[in-house]
C-alpha cells in the first residue's frame, strides 16, 4: 500500500519542527521539482533546490521552529497525483539580524508520489 499525499505533506512538514528541511526534500522531491516564492522566483531541480536551501539554511543565526495551523489534501488520485497544502509560521532569526516569521501556505502539486512544484505564499514585506 503506497503512502497517501496527506500523509507525505504531514512527514515533511512535521520534519519542519525539528528542522529537518534538506532531509524532507531529499526524500520527497522530484528531480526536476520546481521551488516557487511569492515573487515569482522560482528555482528548478531538486539539486538546486537543496544546494539553495543550504545556503539559506547557513544564513540562520537561530531556528525557533514552527507554528503548524493545518495540513490538508485538495486532491489525490490514490497513484501519487494531487495537490497538498500546509498552512504555517516559520520562527527564524537570521545572522544579519533580521527576523523570517511569516505566515506562511505552501500548496505541493504531485506527480507520481513525488513533489513536482512547491509555491510558497507569504508577504515578502512581512516585517
Amino acid at each position: 500500500m503506497s503512502t497517501s499525499l496527506l500523509e507525505k505533506t504531514r512527514d515533511m512538514i512535521n520534519g519542519l519542527k525539528d528542522g529537518r528541511f534538506v532531509e524532507g526534500m531529499e526524500a520527497y522531491y522530484a528531480d526536476d521539482a520546481v521551488n516557487e516564492e511569492p515573487t515569482g522566483a522560482k528555482v528548478v531541480g531538486k539539486a538546486a533546490i537543496i544546494a539553495n536551501e543550504k545556503e539559506v539554511l547557513a544564513n540562520v543565526a537561530a531556528y525557533h521552529g514552527i507554528e503548524i495551523k493545518s495540513i490538508g489534501v485538495g486532491q489525490d488520485d490514490g497513484q501519487g497525483n494531487g495537490v497538498t497544502f500546509a498552512e504555517y509560521k516559520l520562527n527564524v532569526d537570521m545572522k544579519d539580524g533580521s527576523k523570517f516569521n511569516p505566515d506562511q501556505v505552501q500548496v505541493t502539486r504531485w506527480e507520481n508520489g513525488k513533489a513536482k512544484h512547491i509555491k510558497f505564499y507569504y508577504n515578502p514585506d512581512f516585517n
